[in-house]
């Protein structure tokens, strides 16, 4: 028995198969390096890149560096504004301590764990005040993504309308 298959249908078959094999080449490239990812995690750490430099910042790092205590409202498109208390360090003093230079110009990429990213100017992180890379919320520490939290590491924008430019589960800054 011969199975004869239209021209529009073959189309479609075609098209499905280029687009799966599409999708797949896609997750392959923005899962990236799955290990470091998951050692940064575990690790609680994250990169902090500048050109071809970059090094690992640690917890220890920045409980060295005087978390501090602010209150952020909190607005996502599932939740009220509801208003927050974060722990954490400006973003500006973490730049600082590894002697990055920021400008108004300067442009910072954060990048998360689960492929998302961010983005803040350098007139942005160097406003006292602003933005944060947090380790905790209303008084406890950020759990892991594995375990339903926002961590180890959350970057907040206080002086922003609303919370879509935060960026849960912090892996690397890259300043450009």
């Amino acid at each position: 028995m011969k199975i004869r298959m239209s021209r529009g249908n073959f189309i479609v078959l075609v098209s499905t198969v280029l687009l799966l094999a599409a999708t797949a080449v896609l997750a392959y490239l923005n899962a990236g390096d799955l290990a470091l990812k998951k050692e940064l995690e575990m690790n609680a750490e994250f990169l902090l890149t500048q050109g071809d430099s970059s090094s690992i910042v640690t917890m220890a790092e920045l409980l060295d560096l005087a978390p501090v205590e602010f209150e952020a409202v909190m607005d996502t498109s599932v939740t009220d504004p509801t208003p927050v208390t974060f722990t954490g360090v400006e973003l500006s003093k973490i730049c600082a301590s590894r002697g990055l230079e920021i400008t108004p110009n300067s442009i910072l990429q954060v990048l998360a764990l689960d492929g998302y990213a961010s983005v803040v100017t350098g007139a942005e992180v160097l406003e006292p005040g602003n933005v944060y890379i947090c380790i905790a919320m209303n008084g406890e520490a950020l759990k892991p993504k594995a375990q339903g939290g926002f961590g180890p590491y959350l970057m907040v924008i206080k002086n922003v309308m609303f919370s879509q430019r935060w960026c849960k589960y912090v892996e690397e800054i890259v300043v450009r």
